[in-house]
């Protein structure tokens, strides 16, 4: 391949995944102003983390970190929120240029576009190191590329979460480990550093994936030489040169690392999930989920189930797109039958996140508790299959005494104190999570298969490599075009319903008397809705949503006119003349000139009128809307 062609190949990559975002985010690029896409409450949430960006780069430039204008007077620090800097900063770019929400939907949009680029970098070169032609590996890298891109986990998280839709990072990180390891340059070590302060930046779960497949990776290749705890491991080159690695990244994620500790104590309270909620399903990874195009033509039982994994997951259907395809596994299967270097340690460091991927234990058919055949049939398969016990005398006697134990246990339900045995089975996330840092506070296992995706994407780049080696035996233009073919295959099966691209609201006259009021005055509200409408009036209010809050901020909202009017719990009951002066003097103090209401309730309305003197000056669909004196 010529310098010319290969250097042209890059911005034909970028347009070819340019196209397919389009197609598969559609209609966003359609309804770029005034709809943002996905609508749910994060998504407000997300779209005011780039008007903010613009407040703290451009217009007054403070510590993007902290908030003063959110859970007014008291402010909001976001050390340990899903802020996804390296993204949201672009809305000192783009909103002077354009609304807000455009600028949202464009930078969501600009995730798939660099996400499918940098994958294929990665496919590429790993495609090339194997020894196949630059062409061939330049389009097989296009069908694995695709797999990452365009999985059901990126598409679903593109509903609701930047942070997590900005997987671009991932695949570049470890194009620089890996050519690291491998050659040893001064550049791929500055490019994987920089990588890793970008992954960061997008969010500190991907941080915390590419760090524990570097560890891994490393272990592995270890192991090809002799152990881990021994004298040759500080001697290993490629050990040192991981070390440097980690030494670089170290330096680089520093200044991004050092706020989280600083902030780490007192724990920020997890408000939105636990430790070991959000996890997925066996029967999901080969079954569509909700958002899945494919879900439709499934039957009855299916949808039924993909319906109740996203019920156990609060309804959160962006957390439920695990599904991994049925003929896209084939084809890894394949590219592992045909050869792949270092195959066996892509394919178990993709089913480890899948297992880690189903939290602390196994759960089939959406049911935790499992007859005894389960684990005798996976005790079963392994003996059998186990490579350095196939020779041993004993091994087929016990493999068969196994299997006939499987078998009455399916035939004849093993019981106990006269009732069927249902057995859990632990899974590796239950110790993993109290081995590494953080984990423990909220680890939404469900997101490790994200790094699944990635290892399949690879494998399905070799099998389209292969698939077009076969076919170049009638040509090259042949071979190349078989190669294509493949990316057909995950771009159909990972296929989403259209993309929601909800209209936002159109906020009436009172916001004008808001926004135009002169300083101070600050907004009372309850709900994400109430952050987005800062964008509009600029006036500091009581609402922040935050991934985490901290303790300090837990103290203010568990105040009583914070819980009556964010969350109707205080507004039963009598109010002593005490409180009622209390929270008037607060809101005076504070200078809270309007309280914004998003549903409307008559206890509250009483609450606010008798208890708080506010005025109703405003009332319809959308808001309720008092002023207080």
């Amino acid at each position: 391949m010529s310098p010319l062609l290969r250097r042209a190949l890059h911005p034909l990559v970028l347009l070819a995944f340019t196209l397919l975002s389009a197609f598969h985010t559609w209609p966003l690029l359609s309804k770029l102003k005034g709809h943002v896409a996905g609508g749910r409450e994060d998504v407000l949430m997300n779209v005011w983390h780039l008007w903010w960006m613009r407040q703290a780069v451009w217009v007054d430039p403070q510590n993007p970190f902290f908030a003063p204008m959110l859970h007014w007077p008291l402010g909001a620090e976001m050390y340990w929120h899903t802020l996804a800097l390296a993204k949201t900063v672009w809305g000192a770019v783009l909103v002077p240029w354009m609304p807000v929400e455009a600028a949202y939907n464009l930078v969501l949009f600009s995730c798939f576009v660099l996400t499918g680029y940098t994958a294929w970098l990665l496919m590429r070169y790993l495609l090339e190191r194997a020894g196949f032609a630059p062409g061939l590996a330049a389009v097989a890298a296009l069908a694995g590329a695709c797999v990452f891109d365009f999985s059901r986990y990126h598409l679903s998280h593109a509903t609701a979460h930047l942070n997590l839709t900005a997987t671009e990072g991932i695949p570049l990180y470890l194009l620089f480990f890996l050519r690291w390891l491998d050659e040893g340059k001064r550049k791929w070590l500055v490019g994987l550093a920089l990588a890793a302060l970008y992954t960061l930046l997008c969010d500190y779960y991907y941080f915390l994936y590419i760090a524990l497949f570097s560890f891994l990776w490393v272990v592995a290749d270890r192991w090809r030489r002799g152990p881990l705890l021994s004298v040759g491991t500080l001697k290993d080159a490629g050990v040192r040169r991981a070390g440097m690695a980690a030494l670089a990244a170290a330096v680089a994620c520093l200044p991004g690392v050092m706020p989280l500790l600083l902030h780490l104590f007192p724990a920020p309270i997890g408000i939105q999930h636990g430790d070991s909620d959000y996890f997925t399903d066996l029967y999901a990874f080969f079954l569509p989920d909700t958002l899945s195009a494919w879900l439709e033509v499934m039957p009855q039982k299916v949808k039924a189930f993909s319906a109740e994994v996203v019920g156990k997951m609060s309804t959160n259907a962006e957390e439920a797109g695990t599904f991994l395809g049925w003929l896209t596994p084939l084809l890894a299967v394949f590219a592992l039958w045909k050869g792949v270097p270092e195959g066996r340690r892509w394919t178990g460091l993709g089913l480890g996140y899948a297992v880690l991927s189903m939290g602390t234990v196994l759960s089939i058919g959406n049911s935790d508790l499992l007859s005894p055949v389960v684990p005798l049939a996976v005790l079963t398969l392994a003996v059998g299959w186990w490579p350095a016990w196939r020779g041993r005398a004993w091994h087929r006697d016990v493999t068969v005494l196994l299997a006939l134990c499987t078998l009455v246990a399916f035939l004849s339900p093993l019981t106990s104190f006269g009732e069927p045995l249902w057995v859990q089975v632990p899974m590796p996330y239950v110790v993993f999570k109290h081995m590494v840092p953080l984990f423990s506070r909220g680890g939404m296992p469900v997101r490790f298969e994200l790094i699944t995706t990635l290892a399949l994407g690879v494998l399905v780049a070799f099998a389209a490599a292969h698939l077009g080696r076969m076919a170049s035996a009638r040509g090259a233009g042949v071979g190349l075009a078989v190669a294509l073919a493949v990316a057909v295959v995950p771009n159909v099966e990972y296929l989403g319903k259209p993309l929601a691209m909800p209209a936002l609201p159109t906020l009436p006259p009172i916001f004008d008397e808001i926004r135009d009021a002169p300083m101070p005055a600050a907004v009372f509200t309850d709900h994400v809705v109430g952050q987005w409408e800062q964008t509009y009036h600029g006036k500091p209010v009581s609402f922040a949503r935050l991934a985490r809050l901290p303790v300090r901020e837990a103290a203010l909202v568990e105040q009583r006119i914070f819980r009556a009017l964010e969350r109707l719990h205080g507004v039963a009951g009598p109010v002593t003349p005490e409180e009622r002066e209390q929270m008037r003097r607060f809101l005076k103090d504070n200078h809270y000139r309007w309280y914004v209401a998003h549903y409307h309730h008559p206890l509250r309305h009483r609450f606010v009128v008798e208890e708080l003197g506010g005025e109703l000056v405003h009332q319809d669909g959308y808001v309720t809307v008092y002023r207080f004196p």
